[in-house]
């Protein structure tokens, strides 16, 4: 009989170790999917990808994320955004600020192909603060395709500065655009400028993503922009 209760508690003490990484991993969630694969034309200007990551615990939690594998193909420029900053390029870590239960951290990829076909791929850890043996991985595996071309719907015509902007935003083109948006880099509509004035004195500084489309929405300019 000890030897039975000696490996009995071997047995114990194994599926500790087995089932305490997926207990501790509960503390959040990944939403909608923890490799997110998507196709997008070579010659949109931008597009915006993103990860959740749904809070789980009874108080705050704050994340870190590592970059582990960046493979894009050359001419790409492309951008990371976390809750809390948007970086240039994608750094090789950063903790995130703290997001209360019910509340979401996220990654977001802000991609402009630049007319290249190809392939951008990265691979991340995302773990509590502190407590990297308790990692995910998270995976963004974005192609651009010239066969997926949005032609006259991604207006080229229109043509927007200065960039950065200060006090007003010049717009050419054979027809000034209908709607006018700023976006934040994490979504949100932020402001809707007047298409008469385009007066941008009023919005607080920072990157914005700026959408302009005509009246049908059969043309749209999407890119981003710094107001001052």
């Amino acid at each position: 009989m000890p030897e039975m209760r000696k490996v009995v508690t071997l047995l114990l003490i194994c599926c500790a170790f087995v089932f305490a990484p997926s207990i501790l991993s509960a503390q959040f969630a990944i939403s909608p999917t923890d490799s997110l694969h998507t196709t997008v034309p070579a010659d949109s200007v931008i597009s915006i990808h993103t990860i959740d990551f749904p809070i789980e615990t009874a108080d705050s939690l704050q994340l870190t994320w590592r970059l582990i594998e960046e493979d894009v193909t050359e001419g790409w420029v492309y951008d990371l955004c976390d809750l809390g900053t948007c970086y240039d390029g994608v750094p090789g870590a950063a903790d995130m600020l703290p997001a209360a239960p019910g509340a979401s951290g996220f990654l977001k990829m802000l991609v402009n192909p630049n007319g290249h076909d190809g392939r951008g791929f990265w691979h991340f850890w995302v773990y509590p603060t502190l407590d990297e043996d308790n990692f995910v991985n998270v995976y963004f595996d974005i192609i651009a395709d010239s066969d997926l071309s949005v032609n006259g719907k991604e207006a080229k015509a229109w043509v927007f500065g200065p960039n950065p902007a200060e006090h007003t935003l010049y717009i050419h083109g054979e027809n000034s655009p209908s709607i006018v948006q700023l976006f934040s880099t994490t979504g949100g509509l932020t402001y809707e400028l007047n298409t008469q004035s385009l007066d941008v004195s009023g919005v607080a500084p920072g990157l914005y993503i700026i959408r302009m489309s005509d009246a049908s929405g059969t043309k749209i300019l999407t890119d981003k922009i710094l107001i001052k």
